[in-house]
C-alpha cells in the first residue's frame, strides 16, 4: 500500500472513490464465495442423485430403522422382497418387525444383542415371512448402528437384506443328501475321465469311503488308489468292464475283491452309468459290499458243485470241467483224457473199521491225487470210493496222449499203494483205474464219464489194482446190455417171462417135485437162461420184480397141479435173491399169494445160496425164521462151494441141502469128489436134513449117489426143464398112480 493512500486512512479521510472501490472488491468476493458454495452444492446434490439412484436400483434390499424396530425406509428391492408395489405401501403395513417379520420371534432379539453389542451384524441369517404374502424365505442380513457425532446418541440402523432361499434350499438339500448318504450301506461317486485319457475323482460319499478303509476327512483324489487295492486275479476284469463302459457308453457293472485300506479284504460290487461332459466321460455310480452274497454264494457254490469230505469237485462241477476241456481241446487241436478210479475193497474198511476211519482214508487218498497230477489237472470225487481226474494233455496225437494217460494212471496206482496211517492202524489199498483219451468232438461230458466207468470195470475184471484203456467193443456190449435191459422191464410188465420146470425124482425114480427155472424166450436173441439177465437185473433194481413174478406164476401153477390128484402132492422149489430177503414187504406177499392159492406152504421150497449167508446174518437169520414160521421149506442151494460150519447150519431152519453139481461131474473118476460128496450126505444126515443132487447126467453117477445114500435126484439123466404142460405130461407118464413124497420136516428121508 502506497504511503499516500495510508496516510489517507489514517487521517479518516474517505474519498468516495475509495468506497465504490472497496464495494466492488467485496461484491466480487462474495460472489467467488457463492459460486463455490453453488457449485459444491451441486456436486453434492448430483452426489446424493447417485448414491440414491445405486440404493434404487441395488438388487439386494436397503432399509433404515428406528432402534425400537419401526421401518424408516426401504429401496424397491426390499418393498419387492416383502411382497409390496411401493416404499409408501411398506412402510404403512409393517407394524412390529419382530412379530410380524421372523419367523422366529426370538430372533429379533438375538440380531439387537449382537447390533448393541458390536455396533453391527453381519450375515445374520433368519427365516422370515415375505410380508405381505406371508410366504417364508430364508435371508442374510447385514446392519450397522448409526450414532450422532457430536453426542454418541443412536440415532437409528440401517442395512442390507438378501434373499438366500434358494441357496438354503440347496444346502438342505445337500444336508439331507449327505445324512441319507451316510446311512446307505454302500458309497456314492462321480468318476471322470478326461479326453486325455486321464482320471480323477469329483465326489465320493461318506459310505464310500468307509468301504475302502479311509477314515472320513480321507478323500481318494487319484483312482490309482482303489485301482491298486484291487485283487491281482480282479485287476484286469476291473479294468475291461470301466473301458467297455467308457467305449460304449454302456452301464459299468463289476465285481471284484479288494484289500481295503484299513486291512481288510472284501467284495465290492460297482455299478454305474457314463454320461458324455464337455469335460469328458463321467460315471455316476454306486459301490456296495456284496461279500455277505459272495460269501453265501461260494458256499451254495461249495454244496452243490463240491464234494462236503474232500472239498473236490462233485459229479457236476467235473461235467463243467470236462465240457470246458472238451472245448479248448477242440480249439487247440489238443486232447485231454478221463481217469476213473476206483477203490479196491473200500467197502470192507468202512463196514469193519467205521466210517470215521473210512472218511480219513477218502481225504487221504484225495491228498494223494492232487499231488499226483498237475495243476492243470482236475481232481474230483463221484460216489463213495469213486474218483474222477480230468487231465489236460498238450499232445495232438492220439498215440502220444494215450501214452502219457496211462503213465498219469500208473502215477496214481503208485501212490495209493503206500501205506496210508489211520489213527492206530496202517492200510493198504489199491485201486482200478480207467482210461478214456479224448479229442474234443465227442457227444458230450456225460458220454465221455460213461465210457471212462467202463474202462474202469474192465481194469476191475482183470483182477484190480490194474489200468484198463476204453475199449470200443465193450460199449457195443453195454449197449446190448442195455437194449436187453429195456427189453426185460417190457417182458415184466407184459409177463412174457416164463417158468420150465425141472424134475426131481427119487431113489425109485418117481417125480416128487421140480425146480422152477426162469426162461425168457426173447424175440431177437432167442431163448436165454437165467445166466443172462438175472445178473442184469439184479443190477438195475429190477430183482425184487422178478422174483415176486417168479413166486406168483409158481403158485399159480401149483394151484393148477392141486387140480389134478396125481400132480396135487409135488413140490415147487424156487431160487431166491438176497435182495428178496432183504424186502420187508416180501412176507406178507409170499403169505398173501398163498392164502390167495389156497395152498400148504410145505409145497413150496425156496432156494437160496450160501453167498446169500455172508450177508448180515442176524437179518437173514431173522427172516428165516419168519419164513418158516410161514410153513414154506428152505433149501441150501449149491452146497459145497462156500463155507458154511455145521455149527452155524445147525442154527439156520434149513429143510433141505442140494449138492452142487460140480461134485457130481466128477465123482465117477475123482476119489476126492466121492469122498466129498459121502461128506456131505453124512452132514445133511446128522443135521436131519434132505439132501439133492444137482445135475446128475449117468446111471453110474446115479449109482454112485445111491451107494453113498443120496436120496432125491435131479438132471438131464431124469429130464431137461421144460413147459409147464409138458412137465405135466412127463409126470403122469412117469409115476405110478401113487409116489413117494419129500419128508416134512428135519427127521430124515
Amino acid at each position: 500500500m502506497s504511503e499516500p493512500f495510508q496516510t489517507m486512512l489514517v487521517a479518516g479521510a474517505h474519498p468516495a472513490w475509495l468506497i465504490a472501490a472497496a464495494g466492488i472488491l467485496g461484491c466480487l468476493g462474495l460472489g467467488f464465495q457463492l459460486f463455490r458454495v453453488s457449485r459444491r452444492y451441486r456436486g453434492v446434490r448430483d452426489e446424493q442423485k447417485n448414491h440414491h439412484d445405486l440404493i434404487e436400483h441395488l438388487s439386494e434390499g436397503i432399509y433404515r430403522s428406528s432402534p425400537d424396530g419401526r421401518q424408516l425406509s426401504a429401496n424397491p428391492a426390499l418393498v419387492r422382497l416383502n411382497g409390496y408395489g411401493s416404499e409408501a405401501e411398506l412402510l404403512a403395513g409393517v407394524k412390529d418387525i419382530a412379530k410380524e417379520w421372523y419367523v422366529d420371534p426370538t430372533r429379533r432379539e438375538a440380531f439387537r444383542a449382537e447390533l448393541e453389542t458390536k455396533g453391527k451384524v453381519e450375515n445374520f441369517i433368519s427365516e422370515v415371512y415375505r410380508h405381505k404374502t406371508r410366504e417364508r424365505i430364508w435371508i442374510s442380513e447385514s446392519a450397522r448402528l448409526v450414532r450422532d457425532r457430536r453426542t454418541g446418541k443412536v440415532l437409528y440402523y440401517e442395512g442390507s437384506v438378501r434373499e438366500i432361499t434358494e441357496t438354503m434350499k440347496r444346502l438342505k438339500l445337500q444336508d439331507m443328501f449327505e445324512k441319507l448318504t451316510s446311512q446307505l450301506p454302500g458309497g456314492l461317486f462321480q468318476l471322470l475321465r478326461r479326453a486325455d485319457g486321464e482320471f480323477s475323482v469329483l465326489y465320493v460319499s461318506k459310505g464310500f469311503r468307509h468301504l475302502l478303509g479311509y477314515d472320513e476327512r480321507t478323500v481318494p483324489e487319484n483312482p490309482n488308489t482303489v485301482l491298486h487295492m484291487v485283487h491281482n486275479d480282479d485287476r484286469a476284469h476291473y479294468l475291461e468292464t470301466l473301458r467297455e463302459s467308457g467305449t460304449r457308453l454302456t452301464p459299468w457293472e463289476c465285481e471284484f475283491r479288494i484289500h481295503a485300506a484299513d486291512g481288510t479284504e472284501k467284495w465290492l460290487r460297482v455299478a454305474a452309468m457314463p454320461e458324455t461332459t464337455t469335460e469328458g466321460i463321467v460315471w455316476h455310480g454306486y459301490l456296495a459290499d456284496v461279500s455277505l452274497r459272495k460269501k453265501n454264494e461260494m458256499e451254495i457254490e461249495r454244496l452243490a458243485f463240491y464234494d462236503p469230505l474232500t472239498r473236490l469237485p462233485n459229479r457236476r462241477r467235473l461235467f463243467d470241467q470236462i465240457g470246458r476241456q472238451m472245448t479248448m481241446c477242440c480249439k487247440d487241436g489238443h486232447r485231454g483224457a478221463i481217469l476213473f478210479i476206483d477203490l479196491d475193497n473200500f467197502k470192507t474198511l468202512n463196514d469193519t473199521m467205521g466210517h470215521d476211519v473210512g472218511d480219513t482214508f477218502l481225504k487221504q487218498v484225495a491228498d494223494r491225487l492232487q499231488a499226483a497230477v498237475g495243476p492243470q489237472d482236475s481232481v474230483g470225487r463221484i460216489g463213495g470210493d469213486e474218483f474222477v481226474i480230468v487231465l489236460s494233455l498238450n499232445d495232438t496225437t492220439a498215440a502220444s496222449a494215450t501214452r502219457n494217460a496211462i503213465v498219469a494212471a500208473n502215477r496214481v496206482l503208485a501212490a495209493l499203494r503206500q501205506e496210508f496211517v489211520l489213527g492206530q492202524m496202517i492200510h493198504h489199498t489199491s485201486a482200478s483205474v480207467g482210461v478214456l483219451v479224448f479229442d474234443g468232438r465227442e457227444k458230450g461230458p456225460e458220454v465221455l464219464m460213461k465210457n471212462a466207468d467202463m474202462a474202469m470195470y474192465q481194469a476191475k475184471s482183470l483182477g484190480r489194482n490194474n489200468v484198463a484203456l476204453f475199449d470200443p467193443k465193450v460199449l457195443q456190449k453195454e449197449r446190448r446190455r442195455f437194449r436187453l435191459l429195456s427189453d426185460m422191464r417190457s417182458a415184466l410188465v407184459d409177463n412174457n417171462l416164463e417158468l420150465h420146470y425141472q424134475p426131481q425124482v427119487n431113489a425109485a425114480g418117481h417125480v416128487v417135485g421140480a425146480e422152477a427155472l426162469l426162461r425168457w424166450n426173447h424175440a431177437e436173441h432167442g431163448a436165454l437162461s437165467p445166466s443172462d439177465f438175472v445178473g442184469l437185473a439184479e443190477q438195475h433194481g429190477l430183482a425184487e420184480l422178478l422174483g415176486r413174478g417168479v413166486i406168483e406164476t409158481s403158485v399159480r401153477t401149483l394151484a393148477l397141479w392141486n387140480q389134478n390128484p396125481r400132480l396135487a402132492g409135488l413140490r415147487m422149489a424156487v431160487n431166491i435173491s438176497l435182495k428178496s430177503l432183504r424186502d420187508p414187504d416180501f412176507l406178507d406177499f409170499l403169505h398173501d399169494r398163498l392164502n390167495a392159492h389156497g395152498l400148504d406152504p410145505q409145497r413150496l421150497t425156496l432156494e437160496m445160496t450160501e453167498r446169500v449167508l455172508t450177508s448180515d446174518q442176524m437179518q437173514i437169520t431173522r427172516r428165516m425164521n419168519e419164513l418158516k414160521a410161514l410153513g414154506v421149506r428152505l433149501s441150501l442151494d449149491d452146497f459145497g462151494t462156500g463155507y458154511s460150519s455145521i455149527a452155524y447150519l445147525k442154527k439156520l431152519p434149513f429143510d433141505e441141502l442140494k449138492i452142487d453139481g460140480s461134485f457130481i461131474t466128477d465123482i465117477e473118476g475123482s476119489e476126492n469128489n466121492r469122498a466129498l460128496v459121502q461128506t456131505m450126505l453124512d452132514m445133511a444126515s446128522t443135521l436131519g436134513l434132505s439132501a439133492v443132487a444137482e445135475h446128475v447126467q449117468t446111471p453110474q453117477q446115479e449109482a454112485l449117489l445111491k451107494s453113498s445114500g443120496c436120496a432125491y435126484f435131479q438132471g438131464w439123466l431124469y429130464g431137461r426143464a421144460m413147459t409147464g404142460k409138458d412137465f405135466s405130461k412127463f409126470v403122469l407118464e412117469r409115476n405110478p398112480a401113487s409116489i413117494l413124497k419129500f419128508p416134512n420136516s428135519r427127521q430124515g428121508a
